[in-house]
């Protein structure tokens, strides 16, 4: 796990040190990479890197943390806002990840996607999201189960969306995506009676 900094100093340095193994990650397959590489790169000994990280992996997902960290949807700080609106909460979602298309890019080039997919699925969501506000009637745990199961659904649509060269605007994402959250799935289903 990468250390916590305590110091705005120290945080730099590791969202430099971050930032570095993103730039290398351009060019070079993640693979391949080493935490010499990156010490090489920003011209630091091997102990400055661990004093952040134990290992480059840890770097990795520090680096995918610290972009989801951007992301303000669905946030707790926003939750006094009165009226929001699932399509323009989905239309947010997609102009994020599109905005990070590089990222996506390099992750995607050293078949690191499930990576990220697999960091949204263990986001904290209770530091992130008011789960109550939109399942009031149910359990904590189906709260937090229904949200990871939409917020994979999302994920991978965004995935499959970027995949084939965000044709489709973020506007007609959000709404497809919309549908997706409000619709059943399986209408002509009935329940478990």
């Amino acid at each position: 796990m990468y250390k916590f900094c305590k110091t705005e100093q120290s945080a730099k340095r590791q969202r430099e040190i971050e930032n570095c193994l993103f730039e290398i990650l351009r060019t070079s397959h993640y693979e391949n990479i080493t935490v010499t590489d990156i010490c090489n790169r920003m011209n630091m000994p091997r102990k400055a890197f661990y004093r952040y990280f134990d290992n480059k992996e840890d770097a990795l997902m520090a680096m995918i943390d610290h972009n989801l960290s951007e992301y303000d949807g669905f946030s707790v700080d926003r939750s006094n806002e009165t009226r929001r609106v699932l399509v323009a909460e989905l239309e947010e979602y997609f102009v994020f990840w599109k905005e990070r298309k590089e990222l996506l890019s390099v992750l995607d080039r050293s078949a690191l996607l499930g990576v990220l997919n697999q960091r949204i699925i263990n986001y904290p969501l209770q530091d992130r999201i008011v789960t109550a506000k939109f399942l009031p009637n149910d359990s904590d745990k189906a709260r937090e189960m229904i949200f990871r199961f939409a917020l994979s659904g999302l994920m991978n649509a965004m995935i499959y969306w970027y995949r084939g060269g965000f044709k489709e605007s973020t506007a007609e994402m959000a709404e497809t995506a919309c549908r997706m959250l409000r619709e059943p799935l399986f209408p002509n289903l009935k329940n478990w009676e």
